[in-house]
């Protein structure tokens, strides 16, 4: 489902913890999770929070007029509204009047704080997402078009692994996965990237040579969306560019590895679990290690 930032005064975090609650029951997920303890520069780690998200959710009370930290939210989120659809979901507390810096966005009300309305006022958020939103993939796949047969072997063991719709995964060389005819490739991608849940990285030592692969791995580094390298065709550490060296990465050459991805695709992602024999999924492992190896033995 959809990625949330959820701005609210401190007075209100009861509220808005509770709120929250429901929105994740519904299958949403937040950056950062309301009354949590933001260590060290915490103004930065909101707002990447707040640019990587697709919806933004307020919880304005009449002590709400008077923060600066939650108007400066707003603000943003309504410059995001404009140059990328960012949608506005703001909830109002009690008999208090609409803010006039959002008389033009639909605001919902909840009438007291039992967890009744809470659960109404989420069921409508929860609708008027799915509305809106054009969900971006869940796992963004970068990589050379050079390494199709790596990425179109990585794609069949996520398939067999996890339940795939054709919108959970973007991987440009790969059908049905590919841009459809007459989308802007650019910012199409650079959409996507901030919106998915996972990107994965196949590196090789060519890969430095691929200026699309440089940025979208940038990209998803500059928006703090979680980024995994994977080696391919002979490419050791030293080949991970900068900052994600600093990353764990792991070599697609061993079955043992492409059976862990699994494990590590599973825990950063809402993919549900396919029932499937492990037999298969280790036969399709197998292929995926010999492929990414011999694709360094051929010199492809």
């Amino acid at each position: 489902m959809a990625k949330l930032f959820i701005s609210y005064l401190n007075a209100d975090e009861a509220v808005a913890q509770r709120l929250e609650k429901q929105l994740v029951q519904l299958g949403h997920r937040v950056g950062i999770p309301v009354g949590a303890a933001v260590e060290g520069n915490w103004r930065t780690k909101y707002m990447k929070a707040l640019v990587s998200a697709e919806v933004f959710v307020v919880v304005l009370s009449a002590d709400t007029m008077s923060s600066h930290n939650v108007a400066g939210e707003i603000g943003a989120a309504r410059a995001m509204e404009a140059t990328r659809g960012m949608l506005i979901l703001p909830v109002l507390v009690g008999d208090i009047p609409i803010p006039q810096y959002l008389n033009d966005i639909f605001c919902r009300r909840l009438k007291d704080t039992s967890d009744q309305e809470l659960a109404s006022r989420a069921q409508e958020m929860h609708r008027a997402i799915e509305d809106n939103i054009k969900f971006g993939p869940r796992i963004f796949i970068s990589h050379r078009h050079v390494d199709e047969p790596i990425a179109a072997s990585l794609v069949a063991l996520l398939e067999q692994a996890f339940v795939i719709d054709r919108n959970d995964i973007r991987c440009t060389s790969v059908k049905p996965y590919m841009l459809t005819p007459g989308e802007r490739t650019s910012e199409q991608l650079r959409s996507e990237i901030s919106r998915a849940e996972l990107v994965i990285g196949i590196l090789t030592p060519a890969t430095s040579e691929s200026n699309y692969v440089l940025c979208e791995l940038g990209a998803s580094w500059g928006r703090d969306v979680t980024t995994f390298p994977v080696l391919a065709r002979g490419a050791t550490f030293a080949d991970v560019p900068s900052p994600l060296n600093e990353r764990h990465s792991m070599s697609l050459q061993s079955e043992s590895n492409c059976l862990d991805l699994i494990e590590y695709v599973a825990s950063k992602t809402s993919l549900k679990r396919q029932e499937t024999m492990l037999g298969k999924l280790q036969q399709l492992a197998t292929k995926l290690a010999v492929i990414s190896a011999s694709e360094s033995a051929r010199g492809v």
